[in-house]
C-alpha cells in the first residue's frame, strides 16, 4: 500500500507540536530602511558660506558612510531613494557605488521645515537652550518654532513620500536616506505613536519600516548603528 494513501494514526494534543512562526512581509510589501544621514558639517553662523543651509558631511561623516554602504550592501538593497539635501546623498554615495543604483530623489523626504531656525540655526538656538525648544519638546510640535512646519503637515508630507518609495518599488528592500524628523515621523505614524516618540535617532542609524499596505505599515526596528559601533571599537583597539 502506498504510504501516502495509508490510513495514519491520529495525533494527540500531547503529542502534537507548534513551533513559532517568523514574521514574513505580504507579497508586494517593501521593506523600508531608513537611514538618517551621516554627521554633517558644524554649523557656523558668522561664516559666510553656501554650505550652512545644505552643509555636506563632515570627514568623520564620509566615514560613517562608508561603514553604512557596507553594511547594506549585505542587506537585499535593490533600490535606493534620498532627500534632496546633500547631506543625504552623500551619505547615500557609497552604497550605490557598491551596488551599481543611481538613487531616486524624493522631495518629500526633505527634512521638517523649521521656519525662522532654517539653514543650521537651529543647532545654535539647542545648544543656547532657547526657550522655543524646550516648549517643543514639552509639547512635541515643531510649530512652536516661529514659522515652523506643523505636525500635520510633516506627517502627511512623509506618508505620501513613502507611499511614493512603495509604488515605486513594491516588494523591495529600499534603502531611504533621509532626516531624523522624517524617520521619527513615519515611525510614529506605523507605530500610531506619540509625534517625538522616536526622534533622536543617532546619524549613520538604520530604522526599518515595511509597507505592507496603503494604511497597514510595520516597525520592525529602530535606531541600529551596529556597523559603526562595532568598526569604532575595532579602530580604537588598533591604535
Amino acid at each position: 500500500m502506498d504510504p501516502l494513501t495509508q490510513p495514519q494514526p491520529e495525533v494527540g494534543v500531547e503529542s502534537a507540536e507548534f513551533r513559532p512562526t517568523r514574521y514574513r512581509p505580504p507579497a508586494g510589501s517593501t521593506r523600508a530602511l531608513l537611514v538618517r544621514h551621516c554627521l554633517q558639517a558644524a554649523y557656523r553662523p558668522h561664516e559666510d558660506s553656501t554650505n550652512q543651509g545644505d552643509p555636506p558631511l563632515a570627514p568623520g561623516g564620509r566615514r560613517q558612510a562608508q561603514r553604512l554602504g557596507t553594511r547594506l550592501s549585505e542587506a537585499g538593497v535593490s533600490a535606493i531613494c534620498t532627500s534632496p539635501a546633500r547631506r543625504a546623498r552623500e551619505s547615500a554615495d557609497p552604497l550605490a557605488h557598491l551596488l551599481g543604483l543611481r538613487p531616486t530623489v524624493v522631495e518629500g523626504l526633505r527634512e521638517v521645515g523649521l521656519g525662522d531656525w532654517e539653514g543650521g540655526a537651529v543647532h545654535q538656538r539647542v545648544r543656547e537652550k532657547d526657550p522655543a525648544w524646550s516648549r517643543v519638546l514639552e509639547t512635541e510640535r515643531w510649530d512652536a518654532i516661529p514659522g515652523a512646519e506643523t505636525n500635520e503637515e510633516l506627517h502627511s508630507r512623509v506618508a505620501r513620500a513613502l507611499l511614493e518609495v512603495r509604488a515605486k518599488f513594491p516588494g523591495q528592500v529600499v534603502a531611504v536616506f533621509t532626516h531624523d524628523g522624517v524617520i521619527a515621523a513615519a515611525l510614529a505614524l506605523a507605530a500610531r505613536a506619540s509625534s517625538f516618540a522616536f526622534a533622536s535617532s543617532d546619524h549613520g542609524s538604520i530604522s526599518e519600516v515595511v509597507l505592507e499596505s496603503e494604511g497597514s505599515w510595520r516597525v520592525r526596528s529602530f535606531n541600529d548603528t551596529c556597523h559603526l559601533r562595532v568598526r569604532e571599537a575595532r579602530e580604537v583597539r588598533r591604535r
